[in-house]
């Protein structure tokens, strides 16, 4: 178990894909793309090594039967009404998931070296693709292959960076990296990928728990921190918009409860929602029109400086008041590591107070 982090984390990831509409974001710039090196790539595995889960119904068991821990965190998805489940200890041995629900072919990615978890839409083009780690690292971040392209994919980046693909990116799909406790709290029907029904006898190994719990930093150690305003296991939500990327502490979220600050020409919202330990980032804009916001006394809503329109806090959607039924527009970012995000990032600004 992952004793350092035992609260809710929202994570997305990076940027809208290239050539696709996603349901959640409006067109933001288009991702950089990433020109690889001559020896980036570093082989740490072999593919065998790290099998992908092909999940099937059989894999999943309900919320009441699910044989985890209370405080095990879990990557939690809730999609066209349908909710699941899939811990971090499995993801830690298999790294990826494919999966499908509500109609969207998806893969569950997890990098424990980064401890950066994206959920990405797995159709390119009308094809949907089957992810596996390729046992390669880029900054010691995870690097995926597709079957039937054969490329090479960023799991930080979501984007193709060797092969048929290069320079495709993927579309992201939110989802929430939780304890067990607080998702099955809010979700009490979900599935959850089972350990037993994959297989493993008794408690599922956590191999990197001591890693999680250590100051060691990737397998490179201190080189791989190339940015030291920030020590390198610091856990941070990261925003790319085009040619502006800016990295948000998460301890300083949950500090500042609302953050409002603008990247480039976009305003952003940063919000800690306390009751249910989520951070939710939004677009502060309405029509052209930026919006200044503040938490209600509850905590539990946000209320506008202009017409006092009451908000909620999870979906961006006003309740009540002139903006009634308006909608915030949901913002892609990145939870990670502060080394790995500055190894791809290395002009990235650093919010440091409020």
């Amino acid at each position: 178990m992952v004793k350092s982090v035992s609260i809710l984390l929202f994570l997305s990831s990076l940027a809208a894909a290239c050539g696709q509409t996603s349901p959640y974001a409006v067109s933001f710039p288009d991702q950089k793309y990433y020109q690889l090196q001559p020896g980036e790539l570093i082989l740490a595995a072999i593919e065998e090594d790290i099998p992908p889960i092909q999940a099937v119904e059989e894999y999943f068991v309900h919320a009441e039967k699910a044989d985890i821990d209370n405080l095990d965190l879990v990557v939690g998805l809730f999609i066209g009404g349908e909710s699941r489940a899939y811990p971090v200890r499995l993801l830690s041995l298999h790294e990826v998931v494919n999966d499908q629900m509500g109609g969207i072919a998806f893969a569950v990615t997890w990098c424990p070296l980064c401890f950066s978890p994206v959920v990405y839409d797995r159709t390119v083009d009308g094809n949907v693709l089957s992810f596996q780690a390729s046992g390669y690292l880029l900054h010691d971040n995870l690097v995926l292959r597709d079957d039937p392209t054969d490329t090479l994919w960023s799991q930080l980046l979501g984007q193709g960076i060797k092969g048929a693909q290069r320079g495709t990116v993927l579309e992201v799909l939110p989802s929430s990296l939780t304890t067990w406790e607080a998702w099955r709290e809010s979700y009490p029907d979900s599935l959850v990928l089972s350990g037993v029904k994959l297989g493993y006898q008794g408690e599922v190994p956590d191999p990197y728990a001591g890693y999680f719990n250590s100051s060691a930093v990737g397998l490179g150690g201190d080189a791989n921190l190339v940015d030291q305003r920030l020590p390198g296991k610091k856990l941070v939500v990261g925003i790319s918009l085009g040619e502006t990327s800016k990295a948000y502490p998460l301890d300083l979220i949950k500090e500042n409860r609302i953050i409002q600050d603008r990247l480039g020409p976009y305003p952003v919202m940063l919000v800690w929602d306390e009751k249910k330990g989520i951070n939710h980032l939004y677009l502060r804009e309405i029509d052209g029109e930026i919006i200044d916001f503040q938490l209600t006394g509850t905590g539990e809503y946000l209320i506008d400086n202009q017409t006092g329109s009451i908000w909620n806090i999870a979906s961006g959607t006003a309740l009540k008041g002139d903006y009634v039924r308006e909608t915030l527009v949901w913002i892609p970012s990145q939870l990670a590591y502060w080394f790995a995000w500055s190894s791809f990032y290395p002009e990235s600004g650093l919010f440091t107070s409020n």
